[in-house]
């Protein structure tokens, strides 16, 4: 009997043996990205709280995908590679959390065929280049598969098994920490790669504890942060400076959560937050998208129209800067709560990074009970004129008013330096809720428009006519792009070269009473033949715009002054006077501008292309049709090479709009509109000095050159 239970007893071990070993997860305290406290408060958290309702959002989203077994949902409209991180982060915390079988089997199995899929897919689509052979280096796309199955296996490591958490340990380690690194080591200019490559790398470090790779971070962080201009502002564009701060906060947390640095900096990018409070215009629904209020915000270079920060983001700064940085602290939960409740607004979240349509996400759940109260633009005191050395500039009637003008002024000497557009002295204009005068945004960057979307002549700004001969063709000059700044090794770490310039020059920003004025020349980014093309906007007041232009060139050159009109849904109601003015209402809102050019004709309308949202892939409903912007031009008809051009441009109410009057008498100009009981002046000296008056209220201003020719206003 003794040998038969001997021998029983061996055949049962044997079959335990047999069945697969699921780890248990001990690590409840020992979570990165679900650390003890945040695990308690959430088990714990009240039904009725932001943090309760975001949670229920993640989790009906989560339910949803859980439906379809394979990574890519039916709604997605991207490529797994570009919704990877999402997905597997929100499943994560909802498994985390309220373990359920559905979740648990999706997660699992999708995590588990990422790991398994060949080194190559790692890479990224075949458009990033790696076609197998030799050392693999990193793309977007690896980082984002390397942080999304690293909180994954931190989060919930008991789905797997020990020998499948040591499968998916070596893949981190070969297919995604590795390629991360030597994408780092091998980049030799600042853009936002780096950025979103560091974080995929310190990501994985902090889970598998790999202390000399955790070094390399640690190193690497101040490199990271230089990427933004002193300001919080960023030389590639709104849109990618969100992208990038969005990688530095996940590496930043993985150091900060993984005991390896204590208390650091979040300056200069937790700044960022300012930029974005100044760009923000409102929120309403847009055609043709899922029906949610959507985020309006000025989207100079490669930016969406609909930007907002991404949640994330904004709770880390909010909850990380609290000491350090308290006014952008509140300014960050100002924007969260703002922009992202109700938070079940049905926003396509596989388009979260890749698509640029920013949502908010694992770490909002976790973090926002901890973050600061809420700061207003009103209550922080943020002043109606605003630049930024990124580029940006914005001018307000006043903070909640009528009126908002967001302009493209050179920049000063840039960090980073990356999708650019030809919009240096464009503006757009919003008033009563409505965007009027447009920026074209951006699309699929390997569509072939690509170069007519970041084209000067596709902005509200100036292009330029060498003309030709009858063997030589006219020439146009564009605004030309930027210039890379390099990075250097330095005692065996990398660091950064003194930021680049690409040319242009600040003339003046300031606010006065009722009047704004900003002024910049832009001729450095043309070049020869072109000397000067100085661009005064004055804003006076909520209704009325003087645009004043100075252009010089060495050799006669014809000017084309190009206005992009906003039919994004096909509702612009538009008019036009030849050759010197047009009109446009749309919803509660209207623009007239007229031009006083000696010798000009008036071309368009000619049906050009608005984009919301970038994608990544072509032929998408965020991507603008033929007509969703009307184009219309101002040309000069004779070459010249000394002009001055004014422009006068009122918005206000359709039903008020026509009680506008333009006129000139030799070197005045008026806008007078007697219902509203204003009547503005502006007359031009012969040194080039202006003067500004409104005659009903006795206000007068002076913008005029000082002794060492500065431009100011008096």
């Amino acid at each position: 009997m003794k040998n038969i239970y001997l021998l029983l007893t061996a055949l049962f071990m044997l079959y335990l043996c047999a069945i697969p070993v699921i780890a248990q997860n001990n690590r409840t305290g020992g979570r990165l990205f679900l650390n003890e406290t945040e695990y308690k408060l959430l088990k714990d958290i009240d039904k009725t709280s932001q943090v309760a309702e975001l949670f229920q959002a993640i989790k009906l989203r989560v339910n949803q995908r859980a439906l379809t077994p394979n990574l890519t949902d039916p709604s997605a409209t991207t490529e797994w590679w570009h919704h990877t991180s999402e997905y597997l982060t929100d499943a994560a915390l909802i498994y985390a959390l309220e373990p359920s079988d559905k979740v648990g089997s999706w997660l699992r199995s999708n995590v588990l065929s990422i790991v398994r899929r060949p080194l190559a897919d790692w890479a990224g689509p075949r458009f990033r280049g790696y076609g197998g052979g030799g050392n693999m280096v990193g793309g977007l796309e690896t980082a984002h598969l390397t942080w999304g199955v690293a909180i994954s296996l931190d989060m919930v490591s008991d789905l797997f098994t020990l020998s499948e958490q040591e499968e998916i340990k070596a893949a981190l380690r070969e297919k995604g920490m590795l390629p991360c690194r030597r994408y780092l080591e091998h980049s030799d200019f600042f853009h936002n790669w780096n950025c979103i490559l560091f974080a995929g790398m310190s990501v994985a470090a902090a889970v598998l504890e790999e202390k000399e790779y955790l070094q390399y971070a640690m190193n690497y962080l101040p490199v990271a942060l230089d990427h933004f201009q002193p300001d919080g502002s960023y030389g590639e564009s709104l849109q990618y400076a969100n992208y990038a701060a969005y990688g530095i906060m996940l590496g930043h947390e993985a150091l900060i959560r993984s005991n390896h640095i204590g208390k650091t900096t979040l300056d200069p990018y937790a700044r960022l937050v300012d930029w974005a409070s100044y760009a923000h215009f409102y929120r309403k629904p847009l055609a043709r998208w899922p029906l949610a209020n959507l985020s309006r915000s000025a989207n100079f270079g490669d930016c969406a129209s609909i930007f907002r920060p991404s949640g994330d983001l904004l709770v880390h700064i909010s909850a990380r800067a609290k000491d350090e940085l308290p006014a952008q602290a509140g300014m960050a939960r100002w924007l969260f709560d703002s922009l992202y409740f109700p938070a079940n607004e049905p926003v396509p979240h596989d388009l979260a990074s890749f698509g640029m349509i920013n949502d908010f996400g694992f770490l909002s759940v976790m973090m926002l009970a901890d973050a600061a109260k809420p700061i207003s633009p009103v209550q922080a005191g943020y002043s109606e004129l605003k630049t930024f050395s990124g580029g940006d500039a914005f001018l307000r009637d006043v903070w909640g008013g009528k009126t908002i003008l967001a302009a493209r002024i050179p920049a000063e000497a840039r960090h980073a330096s990356a999708h650019l557009h030809g919009d240096v002295n464009s503006f757009m204009l919003e008033h009563n809720g409505e965007r009027l005068l447009v920026d074209p945004g951006h699309t699929c960057y390997r569509n072939i428009t690509r170069a007519l979307d970041v084209s000067a002549a596709s902005h509200n700004t100036c292009t330029f006519e060498v003309p030709g001969t009858a063997s030589v063709p006219a020439r146009v000059l564009d605004q030309r792009g930027g210039i890379n700044r390099p990075m250097k090794l330095m005692n065996g770490k990398k660091t950064g070269e003194a930021p680049v310039s690409i040319g242009g020059k600040r003339l003046l920003d300031a606010h006065k009473g009722t009047l704004s004025v900003l002024a910049s020349d832009a001729a450095d980014l043309y070049g020869a033949p072109l000397q000067s093309y100085a661009r005064f906007i004055l804003l006076c007041g909520s209704n009325a715009l003087f645009v004043v232009d100075r252009i010089e060139s060495s050799e006669p050159l014809r000017t084309t002054w190009n206005w992009l009109l906003n039919n994004r849904d096909s509702n612009l109601d538009y008019q036009f006077s030849r050759p010197s003015n047009f009109s446009a209402i749309r919803g509660n809102a209207g623009i007239k501008i007229t031009n006083y050019a000696s010798k000009k004709s008036l071309d368009g309308p000619m049906y050009a292309l608005v984009h919301d949202a970038y994608h990544i892939l072509p032929n998408q409903f965020s991507e603008g049709t033929p007509g969703t912007g009307i184009m219309m031009r101002f040309k000069e008809t004779v070459p010249q090479t000394n002009r001055l051009v004014v422009h006068t441009i009122t918005v206000d109410t359709p039903s008020a709009l026509d009680s506008w009057n333009s006129r000139q008498e030799g070197n005045a100009y008026t806008l007078e509109s007697k219902d509203r009981g204003e009547k503005w002046v502006l007359q031009i000296a012969e040194d080039g000095s202006l003067t500004v008056s409104e005659t009903n209220s006795k206000q007068n201003y002076k913008i005029v050159q000082d002794k060492n020719q500065k431009w100011c206003l008096k």
